[in-house]
């Protein structure tokens, strides 16, 4: 019998210090304890997966936090523990999150040697202006420096930039994603800033506000962006990501696939065997949690027929190609059109949706006004 296929994610929680829009838990600094701590809680949490359940896995997705901050030794041994303990697929993706400041040539070939063979490096922009007003440690120079290494190892390698920043205009803009496509990076994100509530950008909100762009300047960037992205080869296929043919994060399609997933570590979250359900927050909670039951779950819940309806639909949605009419029917037993007759009318009326080749998906307009759209299906 064929073993299903998981997608694993395993959130590593440090970082040397917290960007000012982050709302991910991370914990600054942690000393070589903590760290040996976490990682033997990170094995013992698998080896409860390993003895309960059967399944091969084909994603495995390092995020945090900034996993490239702590010693490769840490990750080195995770997968030998990994792959001593499962079956990897064939054809296997495995992603590691890293930020410029920790990247170096010793870092990126431990993670090539231990089975890592896509990167993603988190730059959000090349001026020195909007790097410090939103916190991150590095500046441009150390960015490029970082990018110039990661293709002497990673032919699969994504960058994240972010539109919206205070300081940031049209110009400066552009110009970070021309220094960037100098990279020939097979896959771009490009994120809308999003100011969270309890992080010190929210805080400080009134400093920024009035340096802020506004909201037709940071749509004419990302407009702008998909058309060279486009021209120079890249498929827009979700709404804020960018891929060369064959180069499309396989693990975070699963999400937006509604495919099963398992969670790993300090606050991360699963969804597998109809349940979704969450880790504790708090390290050192997990730590012990971990010790004492082999899992550290604070929250599951059943997601019924019809939540994981609207979750199909809405993230279904996010992919530019949508979502077919033909899976909706096999999922779910029902007929799309005849049941949200309502929904599918208005939205086409505001010109958010469109139905093309059994595909549901957003306009352009739709993309901008995402939230509206997903609004009718909550």
């Amino acid at each position: 019998m064929e073993l299903r296929k998981i997608g694993l994610y395993i959130h590593i929680p440090f970082c040397k210090k917290k960007c000012y829009y982050c709302d991910f838990v991370s914990y600054e600094n942690a000393n070589d304890n903590l760290v040996f701590e976490y990682f033997s809680s990170l094995e013992s949490e698998l080896i409860f997966y390993k003895e309960n359940y059967e399944f091969e896995i084909d994603t495995i997705y390092i995020g945090g936090g900034t996993p490239s901050f702590i010693s490769a030794k840490y990750i080195l041994k995770l997968f030998e523990f990994i792959y001593s303990n499962f079956k990897i697929k064939d054809n296997y993706e495995i992603t590691i999150e890293a930020n410029p400041e920790s990247i170096t040539h010793e870092k990126l070939q431990s993670y090539s040697l231990a089975g890592v063979n896509r990167l993603s490096v988190g730059i959000q922009s090349l001026n020195d202006t909007e790097l410090k007003a939103i916190g991150r440690i590095h500046n441009s120079e150390v960015a490029l420096k970082s990018l110039s290494i990661v293709p002497l190892y990673f032919e699969n390698f994504n960058v994240d930039v972010i539109v919206g920043l205070p300081y940031q205009n049209f110009e400066s803009f552009m110009q970070t994603l021309n220094k960037l496509l100098d990279f020939s990076p097979p896959h771009i994100s490009i994120y809308s800033l999003k100011i969270e509530e309890g992080t010190p950008l929210f805080e400080n909100y009134e400093k920024y506000e009035s340096f802020l762009p506004s909201e037709d300047e940071e749509r004419k960037m990302f407009w702008c962006a998909k058309r060279i992205l486009f021209e120079t080869g890249f498929c827009h296929y979700e709404i804020s990501n960018f891929a060369k043919k064959g180069f499309e994060c396989k693990h975070n399609l699963k999400y937006w696939n509604c495919n099963e997933y398992i969670g790993i570590g300090c606050a991360a979250h699963s969804y597998f065997d109809g349940y979704r359900y969450y880790n504790t927050s708090n390290i050192s909670e997990y730590i012990n949690k971990i010790k004492k039951n082999g899992l550290a779950v604070e929250g599951k819940e059943f997601i019924s027929v019809e939540e994981s309806e609207k979750e199909f639909i809405i993230l279904g949605l996010r992919k530019i190609e949508g979502f077919s009419l033909n899976e909706f029917r096999e999922r779910f037993g029902a007929d799309f059109e005849r049941k949200y007759k309502y929904q599918i009318e208005k939205l086409k009326k505001y010109g958010l949706i469109e139905i093309e080749k059994n595909c549901v998906k957003l306009t352009e307009r739709g993309i901008d006004l995402a939230n509206l759209v997903w609004q009718e299906f909550v």
